[in-house]
């Protein structure tokens, strides 16, 4: 068994994402670029979207509510304009780098189709251990353990999603050097709202905070 982090894509993402995978399988001058940006972009917001928008609708109204809010807001638009600015119209050649990418970033979970990744099994562990501890009304002992471990996960989403994606991509050292600042302000931005916000979340803030993310990491 393998642990992963996936979420469930959109209709209209899961059916891009159908179709670039169909599309590397089978040769054609047709340009690549467009569909993998289609999903490229659709898999961003949507990625945002379920580990932080979704998130913060379940919390009860407060300043946290509102600080995580506003990061969400923040590294949204930041990551969506960046990955604008790097997707280029390169050959197919170049663009299959980036579906096999999306073929190891995809997999199927009880029947749905999942988009993520893989997760180390260590981190996962532990992970379900405090989340166990929260269900069973326990949460304020483990909040420093949470908070280290979603620092953890969160440097795997950015290294996955964002270092190992733009390998994919054909960059110039402008556009990678930009890149990298951006990768090392979001990852700098999550650490420090982590360290803010999980060791102050009450009990029910924590349930809402280990209920989301539990139903997003599985074994397979």
């Amino acid at each position: 068994m393998t642990a992963y982090f996936g979420f469930t894509p959109s209709e209209t993402l899961k059916s891009n994402i159908e179709k670039a995978l169909v599309q590397a399988k089978t040769p054609s001058t047709e340009p690549l670029y467009v569909i993998r940006d289609l999903v490229s972009l659709g898999i961003t917001d949507e990625l945002i979207d379920n580990v932080l928008v979704q998130l913060v609708h379940m919390l009860p109204p407060s300043d946290k509510k509102e600080t995580m809010e506003k990061l969400a807001n923040f590294i949204k638009s930041t990551v969506h304009v960046l990955m604008k600015q790097l997707l280029n119209k390169d050959p197919n050649e170049q663009v299959l780098k980036s579906t096999e990418f999306l073929a190891l970033s995809s997999n199927t979970h009880q029947g749905q189709l999942k988009v993520g990744t893989v997760l180390p099994d260590a981190l996962v562990a532990q992970m379900k251990a405090s989340f166990a501890e929260v269900f069973a009304g326990n949460g304020k002992a483990v909040r420093p353990a949470l908070a280290e471990q979603f620092k953890l996960f969160s440097d795997v989403m950015i290294k996955h999603f964002m270092v190992d994606f733009n390998q994919t991509l054909d960059l110039g050292m402008f556009k990678r050097k930009a890149s990298s600042l951006a990768q090392s302000g979001i990852t700098k931005a999550l650490h420090v709202a982590i360290d803010k916000l999980v060791p102050s979340l009450s009990q029910d803030e924590l349930l809402a905070f280990t209920t989301h993310y539990d139903a997003l990491i599985y074994t397979a």
